[in-house]
């Protein structure tokens, strides 16, 4: 990646300038992300003996409503300074807070984990990297293990003018049954901004 394309680096400065209480984060919610809290309500996770991955963790409140479940959770983002607010907030927690770039390899994470959680990770970023991304996104999935993606939605085709966050299209997220996981849930709710657009909150599932 060259030196003119570092297309995380605006990150690190968000969450430097950040408070502990979210501030300067637009779309931190200082709780469950309420999407996912609306998909626990009829989705029961059973944690114990399983490992979990949360993209992009942020502020990390996602990160510790998995462990309350059960699950060995390891939480990255890619600013350093979003994983030392986590490490402030819940200093008594067993998460493995991590910083990590989606764009690197990974390999350690390779289909490793039972329950992997994206939410918006991939709209945040340009809408050319979404190839990139949704690839190894899946490929965190271990046989047997789901993987819950929460995206704005819409038909629109996206241009640069109308991010962050870009709008996924449905093509984006149907991309990942084509990467060996398999759609077993979608729960659509309205969007609070994007006008005309949904909320998708998928269930994927990779074959045991």
């Amino acid at each position: 990646m060259s030196e003119e394309d570092k297309p995380t680096d605006w990150f690190e400065s968000l969450y430097r300038d950040a408070s502990d209480e979210g501030e300067g984060v637009p779309w931190t919610n200082m709780a469950t992300h309420p999407s996912f809290a609306a998909w626990l309500e009829t989705n029961s996770l059973q944690g114990s003996e399983k490992e979990a991955l949360v993209v992009g963790c942020g502020m990390g409140d996602d990160a510790i409503e998995l462990e309350s479940w059960g699950y060995q959770v390891t939480a990255f983002d890619v600013a350093e300074s979003a994983i030392d607010h986590c490490k402030r907030r819940f200093p008594d927690s067993t998460v493995d807070f991590q910083t990590a770039d989606l764009f690197d390899e990974n390999k350690q994470w390779r289909h490793r984990f039972d329950f992997v959680l994206e939410i918006y990770t991939i709209q945040a970023l340009l809408p050319k990297y979404a190839e990139t991304l949704i690839p190894k996104i899946a490929d965190f999935v271990a046989p047997g293990g789901r993987l819950l993606v929460v995206t704005v939605t819409g038909d629109k085709p996206r241009s640069f003018e109308d991010g962050p966050p870009w709008i996924l299209t449905p093509d984006h997220v149907t991309e990942f049954e084509s990467l060996g996981l398999e759609i077993v849930d979608r729960m659509v709710r309205e969007a609070a901004s994007k006008a005309n657009n949904d909320v998708w909150v998928t269930t994927f599932e990779r074959p045991a």
